[in-house]
């Protein structure tokens, strides 16, 4: 076949083609008819550059080939077009054959019309209920998170989230409760954390007071750093009163009656104290209260809510606990946003009879003191944790703080 047959069919082929384009595109009739002229005239200048091109030497294609630019640069403008016009089309038949979208009757104009309301912007609900209880056990233990150990701090707090309460139910270390499988067999409470671990604890918390959901374990050094990290506590002491000397304390310290800004290591001997009080272990409950107090109000300082990620990561291994972390960078979240007080009720149990028994786990030890908590006093902290759950607001009651 010769060059100039060769370029005859291209020629032919190149107008075919654009004859076909333009054919197609007309039928749509999504171009206006000047669009329409003005395609026509391009494809068929570009027809005969090319057949030009062919045809032509090498400055004659040169120039040829910058011709061609205007005529792709108006195909290209003209396919956005047609794009965006066929878009158009095509949402226009799908909502008018959408059976979820009926046409919507026009109605009659009113004198003053009224914008419609913006909606409120609708927040994913919480995969965490409202409220939730967590028992908290401070253990004697200088020597991190042993799974065996004495709990001298037993207390459980009901939070509800919607009410902005919590309450706080302290129970004596030295409560004489019976011991999970053992039938009617007793032991002091901070004893069955130094052989059954938390589990055994767990059970005996719940066998007083119903179900718990989550449990927080830390020991002496977890604690004093805890206080540390939130730049010291203030607390209102009952009584001015010297410590006694403690294993576990850096020196004896003098607490003044009335305010006091204690750092990690003088709160620690603070809530350990009881020797110096006439009702010892009960006042010891009270002052964990004003410390617990203390503490949530510094939590729930902006500054330290900012950096609480920073604050858990500096207390790594120090404390234990199976509150998801998920629920509580909800409840930061949750502070942040919306800010507000909460109210926070603490409640000692103190109508007991003390004496002198024999203990499950010790007893070649002879009889050792010991609480034999109060029924009604059980009953009473288990119906204001029914009343916080339920939304109720309560108050501290003054014959118990």
């Amino acid at each position: 076949m010769t060059e100039k047959r060769i370029r005859i069919i291209l020629t032919v082929a190149v107008a075919a083609c654009g004859a076909a384009l333009f054919a197609a595109v007309a039928a749509t009739k999504l171009l206006p008819a000047s669009y329409l002229a003005a395609l026509g005239g391009a494809l068929a200048l570009l027809a005969g550059l090319i057949a030009l091109i062919l045809r032509g030497g090498r400055k004659l294609r040169l120039c040829a080939g910058v011709l061609l630019a205007a005529p792709y640069i108006f195909l290209t403008l003209s396919g956005f077009t047609l794009a965006n016009r066929t878009a158009r089309v095509l949402h226009d038949a799908v909502v008018s054959i959408s059976p979820t979208m009926p046409p919507v009757a026009t109605a009659e104009p009113t004198a003053e019309p009224t914008a419609e309301p913006t909606p409120e912007p609708t927040e994913e609900p919480s995969q965490f209920p409202e409220t939730f209880t967590v028992y908290v056990s401070g253990i004697d233990s200088r020597h991190g998170m042993v799974d065996l150990c004495y709990s001298d701090v037993n207390m459980i707090f009901t939070v509800n989230r919607t009410t902005h309460q919590i309450l706080v139910v302290t129970t004596p270390r030295d409560g004489f409760l019976c011991v999970p499988g053992q039938g009617e067999t007793r032991d002091k409470l901070t004893h069955i954390g130094n052989f059954g671990g938390i589990d055994m604890l767990m059970q005996t918390m719940e066998s007083q007071y119903g179900d718990i959901d989550y449990w927080f374990r830390i020991g002496f050094t977890g604690f004093e750093d805890v206080v540390d990290a939130l730049g010291g506590v203030t607390v209102d002491s009952d009584y001015t009163f010297t410590s006694w000397e403690f294993d576990f304390a850096d020196q004896v310290y003098t607490f003044p009656q009335g305010e006091n800004t204690l750092n990690g290591d003088q709160a620690l001997v603070f809530a350990r104290e009881r020797k110096s009080f006439p009702d010892g272990d009960i006042q010891r409950g009270r002052d964990q209260m004003k410390l617990v107090k203390g503490m949530i109000e510094k939590v729930l300082s902006p500054d330290l809510l900012a950096n609480w990620s920073a604050v858990l990561d500096g207390l790594e291994g120090e404390y234990e606990t199976t509150v998801p972390y998920d629920l509580l960078a909800e409840l930061v979240r949750d502070q942040l946003a919306n800010g507000g007080d909460w109210n926070v009720v603490c409640y000692t149990l103190v109508h007991s009879v003390e004496g002198h028994q024999v203990t499950y786990s010790l007893p070649d030890s002879g009889p050792q003191f010991v609480f034999w908590l109060s029924d009604d006093d059980i009953a009473f902290a288990k119906d204001m944790m029914a009343k916080v759950r339920a939304g109720e607001i309560i108050e501290q009651p003054d014959i118990y703080s």
